[in-house]
């Protein structure tokens, strides 16, 4: 397969946060990755970036009228036993639209997003769903899917690629995803981080740590064909600006590169990925870091025919064969 860069971004505006901070407290964060998006689609036309945005279903929605319409019935939502995790506690306190809400919902967001060429619009679960979390059942997921995909569908949007919060990836939940006619997946880094490290606390810090030195090698790889589904796992997540690390900024890019390098140099996809939300504060900083990832991907593309797709694109691709 040709090189390839994958970028994916996670687009959840405060229901991925809504369990682990106060929108009072973190709005500017979301408010000001509204404002990035606009920048990051401009950016992403200079350098003919195709990118997927894997978008929380209730963010479809023009109120919470409608967005009520796509709701399972009560047994079929999610019965996590930690009840903080459900973002169906959020109806009871955000507004009744994206003007009153637009932490919560964005339709107009969609729409500009998918004006651009090379944007796929894709899903992020209907209610921001964790797939691993005790308490919810397979069925209350394939309900939440079928409500993401009606969601979407009645604005125009079909949805074949996913991306499940948190990277909660399980076989028997990837194989909903099949039969509901997905046909790209973002699974969690392959790694011994990931494989060997079950306390999540070590695992985070692990994960930080490898942001700037190389504990989990090149990050490049060949797509899987999981039986009708690929699975484009993630390479590396940019992450935002980090003060107590922030001397370590340069080397944090020298790696990204590194591994974008590996991957054109070797003909594998190296799959990046953020949240709009990530750089919501320090805008200007992070979309300097962003553009000089792109411009080097512009000299990989020059020099090694590195190209890039997003997931449904490498999907079609790889399925046709």
């Amino acid at each position: 397969m040709q090189a390839t860069l994958v970028i994916s971004l996670d687009f959840e505006l405060f229901w991925g946060m809504q369990d682990c901070s106060v929108l009072e407290e973190y709005q500017e964060h979301v408010l000001g990755g509204r404002k990035a998006i606009p920048l990051l689609l401009q950016l992403f036309k200079k350098y003919k970036i195709h990118a997927t945005w894997a978008t929380v279903g209730f963010q479809f929605a023009h109120t919470f009228e409608e967005v009520q319409q796509y709701f399972p019935a009560k047994e079929l939502r999610p019965s996590y036993r930690n009840k903080r995790l459900s973002t169906y506690n959020c109806f009871s306190f955000i507004g009744e639209d994206e003007l009153t809400a637009p932490c919560f919902y964005a339709p107009s967001l969609i729409d500009k997003i998918a004006q651009y060429d090379g944007q796929e619009i894709a899903s992020h679960t209907f209610s921001h769903y964790y797939c691993r979390e005790a308490g919810q059942t397979v069925e209350q997921f394939k309900a939440d899917m079928k409500a993401a995909k009606k969601i979407a569908e009645a604005q125009g949007y079909y949805l074949t690629s996913v991306v499940l919060p948190r990277n909660q990836c399980t076989p028997e939940y990837i194989a909903i995803l099949r039969d509901l006619g997905f046909t790209a997946y973002r699974d969690e880094e392959n790694d011994w981080v990931h494989e060997k490290i079950s306390f999540r606390p070590l695992m985070r810090a692990l994960r930080l740590v490898d942001v700037y030195i190389p504990l989990t090698g090149q990050g490049g790889y060949i797509p899987r064909d999981e039986n009708g589904i690929i699975n484009l796992m993630g390479s590396r997540m940019y992450k935002p600006f980090f003060k107590p690390l922030s001397c370590f900024e340069k080397i944090k890019m020298w790696r990204i590169k590194k591994q974008m390098l590996y991957a054109a140099t070797n003909g594998l996809t190296f799959h990046l990925w953020w949240h709009p939300h990530n750089i919501g504060v320090m805008t200007e900083f992070h979309l300097k870091q962003l553009e000089e990832i792109l411009g080097y991907y512009d000299e990989l593309k020059e020099k090694y025919g590195m190209r890039s797709l997003n997931m449904r694109e490498v999907a079609e691709e790889l399925l046709s064969r």
